[in-house]
């Protein structure tokens, strides 16, 4: 494990569309950045790839793109938090619109992370959603309306505010990501400004024509939308 997640953080989550070369090139080009605008930088990867990212210590978070909720036993075929921490991971992404959770779920799925010394962020689609999976503890939200997925994403984003305040009032702890349909450094910047504490592409990078460049453009677009809100104090888990 590299450290905790704390504000601004911008993440990349590839999904399965890159093969491991091309994963491990883009946690050193994003590492790099991140060290250089002072960007806390996650790059949520297959289970497969956990270790051999975290082993190349680039200074990104890694964070696993599925986890059971199983305890150490004789089950076969699933990902437990002990393995997951074992293999160096940082965290793990929950209840991502490909692959939800239901409420009890994520429930257990959270005391096995806090057990093994993983962080969490929480993915929700609504504002309601958002709150309620705040008050379970995770790191993070990462609130991302389903209309703006796969989107351009370049309208208003006028609940960042108003969410914002909502989940620090009730859990000042948790940290409030932003995404969907982030397809510029632009709109990154933008979310930042709104109050988020992070943002994540993956489409906007990987779409891109060199995408470690243009992981660089979207991490300082973070950091200047983070400079530009006047900042906020450092997450304490």
């Amino acid at each position: 494990m590299t450290g905790v997640l704390q504000g601004p953080f911008f993440e990349i989550g590839p999904k399965n569309l890159l093969r491991r070369i091309q994963v491990e090139s883009l946690a050193r080009a994003a590492g790099l950045a991140g060290a250089d605008y002072g960007v806390t930088v996650v790059l949520t990867v297959p289970t497969a790839f956990v270790a051999p990212v975290a082993d190349l210590r680039t200074g990104v978070l890694v964070f696993a793109q599925e986890m059971s909720t199983d305890v150490q036993g004789d089950t076969f075929g699933t990902v437990t938090a002990e393995a997951l921490a074992d293999a160096g991971a940082d965290g793990v992404m929950l209840n991502h619109d490909r692959n939800p959770l239901d409420d009890d779920t994520l429930v257990v799925a959270l005391e096995r992370m806090r057990g093994s010394g993983l962080e969490a962020i929480v993915c929700a689609g609504s504002e309601q959603d958002a709150l309620r999976f705040a008050g379970l503890g995770p790191a993070a939200i990462l609130f991302e309306p389903p209309e703006l997925i796969g989107t351009m994403g370049d309208q208003p984003r006028e609940w960042i505010p108003r969410a914002n305040r909502e989940v620090r009032e009730r859990t000042p702890g948790v940290l409030m990501m932003h995404a969907g349909g982030v397809t510029t450094p632009e709109i990154a910047r933008s979310i930042l400004q709104a109050g988020a504490d992070g943002t994540g592409s993956t489409g906007g990078v990987l779409r891109a024509a060199d995408p470690r460049a243009a992981a660089r453009l979207f991490i300082r677009a973070t950091r200047e939308g983070w400079d530009d809100s006047g900042g906020r104090a450092p997450h304490t888990p």
